[in-house]
């Protein structure tokens, strides 16, 4: 461990002080006559008591560094620390004193007031979107960087010119495209090579030695490190222990801790038992149970004998599944039917919530909000046991999750309603029209009059609501306020702001509080926008290519079989050959749930092994099913005489042998 600035256990000091948040300190520590600060743990405590005292005597400029080689981790085992007691004399903090100050009567009324003088709404002004690339182009990285070094410039350079070359379409109002370069070219691989280090130390991961300057230059910066350090980061930083240590085993199998695995921690499992019908109203009671948060979630059905990691994931994949219900009215998109007729929505693009009306009943507020609320406990639940949603969510939702909806503009209207993006663009050319005739310095106002009224903009016969839901209303009296030359800017302005922000503004911040009650949501902001979905939902099926290659690199071979054997084969012919819908169907019948991790079958954990299915001499294996067990990915597999009797006993095991868990 060659680091230094080491910050030990924010997550357990940050749990302590929601718990203790409002109630004044007993008593006072102190070593020697310098207070220890109330809000940190007391390791946290006496680490920075030590930095403080070599900073003071002086050491070179490379250990003064936090990207450098000192570390003072030793120092606190290495000194007898005395601490002193004595009753807390302070006051409460300023923060906690305003928060606990009632507010006075005149600051209601102002309260009152600014609510009465809202723009939006009253004059119909919409606030402008806040471009990406302007937030990042400053000379310093945010204040939530506090280490200090001199390579922080650079990086700050470094974050302009990464959020340029993928904004690059903003700056010249393109439709969004691919970034210039790829990815990879701003990979730091010597600060990545130094973070694996630390996260690959056992002894860190445990002791959470992990130094402060890694989460907050990854948080500023993900671009430095690979996808594969941050989500490693992300699990050892911001959960508990026992989390960490198995997150850490999960990923680095090589690491050979089986020696030690009796004084390995234990991860707290908590089992429950649910019936398959109404299984998302069974979800939100359970998740609303504080004892949720602490342990793993293992689900059993009523009935079944089978328990562990595949009921558990398609628990997870049929909740994603009754989220997507049209009569929740959570979504906007098509109604689709399913096969029982059941109307789901389906959006192309992604999910993203149904708009609601300024004026909207309190009663279908509350309704909604609940299940927004829900889902946010729900993804992040899913995030912290590491299991997978089934749940397609677009672009814009994932840039509310990391707190960048001011920058929501007309390019993310194209993923949530292509149609009325279309239109969105012709009615601007009207409005770039209309500006032309306004400059046009050789025309009288007459003329001026008359040619904007040749746009045609009224014949459109437009009004002030949302297109596609005449109940949303753009601004007061807005079914009443027709659409004309004049103010065709402001109505494209507000139909962009309501669609993104202001008529999902209640559902975003319901699921933000939910995710809340699990672990802060600011922590996602490890990842970009376009990582969070592989994140929660894995790798999406249009991305699942198989070749005969791939499946014997990700796969074993035991009892009966090898990878050189005639059925192996055949098995991976038909794999490579099913298409999208059977690719998903394989997946839930072999797995549970529907999709596979990040990184595709080479990250499936257990691995997919295929064994022989044991049948007696007289029997023909044509006549049976495979069979599989899906807490350890484990196929039983008979040995078909062709092709074409395998493939069809896949999909019907495939199809049939979905929603049920029994001994085979």
């Amino acid at each position: 461990m060659d680091n230094s600035d080491e910050d030990v256990d924010d997550n357990v000091a940050a749990m302590l002080m929601e718990q203790l948040s409002g109630s004044h300190p007993v008593l006072e520590l102190l070593v020697g006559d310098q207070p220890l600060p109330p809000n940190v743990t007391l390791f946290q405590a006496l680490r920075r008591c030590c930095e403080q005292t070599e900073g003071t005597s002086g050491e070179t400029e490379g250990d003064a560094h936090p990207l450098g080689r000192g570390s003072t981790q030793g120092l606190v085992w290495s000194r007898t620390h005395l601490i002193w007691y004595r009753p807390f004399s302070g006051n409460a903090p300023d923060g906690a004193q305003a928060s606990k100050r009632p507010s006075s009567r005149e600051e209601r009324a102002q309260a009152r007031a600014t609510r009465q003088k809202d723009p939006l709404w009253f004059e119909g002004r919409a606030p402008s979107p806040q471009p990406l690339f302007e937030l990042m182009l400053a000379r310093r990285l945010p204040p939530t960087v506090t280490v200090r070094d001199k390579a922080l410039p650079a990086l700050a350079l470094l974050r302009a010119l990464h959020t340029l070359i993928h904004e690059w379409y903003s700056l010249c109002d393109q439709p969004r495209g691919l970034p210039l370069l790829p990815a990879n070219e701003f990979t730091s691989s010597k600060l990545t090579a130094k973070a694996n280090r630390q996260l690959h130390d056992p002894i860190n991961v445990m002791t959470a030695a992990i130094p402060e300057w890694l989460p907050q230059l990854a948080t500023a910066c993900p671009f430095v490190f690979p996808f594969d350090t941050r989500q490693l980061l992300f699990y050892v930083t911001m959960f508990d222990r026992d989390r960490a240590v198995h997150k850490l085993t999960d990923t680095l199998p090589e690491l050979n801790l089986s020696d030690t695995s009796d004084r390995l921690p234990r991860l707290d499992r908590r089992k429950v038992t649910v019936s398959r019908k109404e299984l998302l109203k069974q979800a939100e009671s359970l998740f609303s149970e504080s004892y949720v948060k602490k342990g793993l979630l293992e689900v059993q059905y009523d009935s079944e004998v089978g328990t562990g990691l595949g009921p558990t994931l398609e628990f997870y994949a049929l909740v994603s599944k009754d989220l997507q219900r049209a009569d929740l009215d959570m979504w906007r998109g098509d109604k689709v039917a399913a096969d029982d007729g059941q109307l789901f929505v389906f959006a192309a693009n992604g999910l993203f919530p149904m708009p609601l009306a300024k004026n909207a009943k309190s009663s279908l507020v509350d309704r909604v909000k609940k299940k927004f609320h829900f889902l946010g406990r729900f993804m992040a639940k899913a995030l912290m046991d590491s299991r997978i949603l089934d749940l397609p969510l677009s672009r814009a939702f994932f840039k509310w999750t990391l707190g960048l909806e001011a920058t929501l503009d007309h390019h993310d209207l194209s993923d949530i309603e292509p149609v009325v993006a279309k239109a969105f663009g012709q009615l601007q050319e009207l409005v770039e029209k209309k500006k032309s005739i306004e400059r046009d310095a050789s025309k009288t106002a007459e003329e001026r009059m008359e040619t904007s009224a040749a746009l045609g903009v009224e014949e459109l016969e437009l009004c002030f609501t949302l297109p596609g839901y005449d109940h949303v209303e753009l601004r007061k009296g807005g079914k009443d306020t027709p659409v004309t030359a004049d103010n065709l800017d402001d109505y494209l302005k507000l139909v962009v702001h309501w669609t993104l922000v202001e008529g999902v503004q209640r559902q975003l911040e319901a699921f933000r509080e939910g995710f809340n009650t699990l672990f802060p949501i600011s922590s996602m902001r490890l990842f970009t926008v376009d990582e969070l979905g592989p994140l929660f939902c894995g790798s999406p099926t249009s991305q699942m290519l198989w070749d005969a290659k791939t499946l014997t690199e990700c796969s074993r071979c035991d009892h009966g079989y090898t990878h050189d054997s005639r059925a192996v084969h055949l098995l991976f012919e038909c794999m490579c050959n099913f298409d999208g819908v059977q690719q998903r169907a394989f997946l839930q019948f072999m797995t549970g749930s529907p999709r596979l991790p990040v990184g595709g079958l080479r990250s499936l954990n257990p691995p997919l092994t295929i064994v022989r299915k044991t049948l007696e001499a007289e029997q023909n294996p044509d006549d049976y099913l495979p069979s599989v067990m899906t807490c350890v990915n484990y196929l039983k597999l008979p040995d078909y005489s062709n092709a074409a009797v395998m493939r069809e006993k896949l999909l019907v095991a495939c199809s049939e042998g979905q929603l049920s868990f029994h001994l085979s």
